[in-house]
């Protein structure tokens, strides 16, 4: 038996007219809001007219975007993975040492995701599920290992990566499109459909909903639980060669801080951090502003810093809101 959707209470409606749950309506709102920021800047700012510095920009957050997408899963399910953005930067130590042993392009990029998809689905969704270890502990015990491990790897430095598969895919384009943006937008589809259209996209919803309840009905909750921090982590992984692609290096620090700007992402897009609630789709909502407000308040001279600063204080303020709506 298959627990469906909790309801939104939100989307009863009048007999006759179109059924919008609450969801629905605050992401529309979202995307206006979006729509209109970056049009009633074009006057002011010429860099947004320009086609190739927008695409720069997408391939830019691409890998971001990819990461905020495995995330979802990971809070759909109630939990979050500190250590993604730990996860991203440690591929590139991986990367690193298989090409350094000569294995082919195709052959290191299958390993390093392999190995991403065992630390998250079997290390993480193991203790998580079946040691019932706190995920914030567990996830921060990552962030915490596999930075010392890249350490470890790279000898403390920056170290010189040539993938011509990595470089060809990180900086590639088709048709004009970067090919990171279409890796992210593959991403985005493959997981759409896993999370919409498949018995376990509905467990999902199902366990971030009332856990107990999913248990009684028959849902495989553990396994649920390690498949969601497993998707998370191949959706670092994949971020972490768009990375290392880019750079052409391995580096210690890289990677560290996304985790929190790809959540920032998810909660943004109406992703409820006690679970059951949210989309893919609310997911890029979420991204695309904060890469629209970035660039504006960075072209209009604020310095770098105080962006951060002001993302933070739109999350507080986004959050606030619609918790104020639900208790109404």
């Amino acid at each position: 038996m298959i627990l469906a959707r909790t309801a939104d209470p939100a989307a009863q409606t009048v007999p006759g007219r179109p059924r919008f749950s609450g969801t629905a309506r605050q992401q529309g709102l979202f995307l206006a809001v979006t729509v209109a920021l970056f049009l009633g800047a074009l006057p002011f700012l010429g860099q947004l007219r320009s086609g190739p510095y927008l695409m720069v920009q997408l391939a830019t957050y691409a890998a971001v975007l990819i990461m905020a997408l495995g995330q979802t899963f990971v809070v759909l399910q109630v939990g979050f993975d500190l250590s993604t953005g730990a996860m991203q930067g440690f591929v590139g130590g991986m990367v690193f040492l298989l090409v350094g042993w000569q294995l082919p392009d195709g052959v290191v990029i299958v390993l390093c995701l392999g190995a991403a998809v065992a630390i998250g689905g079997f290390v993480h969704g193991v203790l998580i599920a079946k040691a019932k270890m706190n995920f914030f502990i567990v996830t921060l015990a990552s962030f915490t290992i596999l930075p010392s491990l890249l350490r470890v790897i790279l000898d403390g430095s920056s170290k010189p990566v040539f993938s011509p598969a990595l470089d060809a895919i990180a900086n590639g384009s088709v048709l004009g499109v970067r090919i990171p943006v279409l890796v992210a937008a593959a991403v985005f589809a493959v997981l759409w459909i896993v999370l919409n259209r498949t018995v376990f996209g509905r467990n999902v919803y199902a366990v971030g909903s009332n856990r107990e309840a999913a248990r009684l009905a028959g849902v495989p909750v553990d396994r649920v639980t390690m498949a969601c921090y497993g998707i998370c982590a191949l959706c670092a992984a994949i971020a972490g060669l768009l990375l290392v692609g880019t750079l052409g290096a391995a580096d210690p620090s890289a990677g560290l801080g996304n985790e929190f700007f790809a959540l920032t992402a998810v909660l943004l897009g109406g992703t409820r951090f006690s679970g059951g609630q949210g989309s893919l789709a609310g997911t890029l909502l979420g991204l695309l502003f904060l890469v629209v407000l970035s660039n504006i308040l960075l072209l209009s001279g604020m310095p770098q810093f105080w962006v951060g600063a002001v993302q933070g204080v739109v999350l507080l303020v986004a959050v606030g809101i619609d918790r104020a709506r639900r208790e109404v």
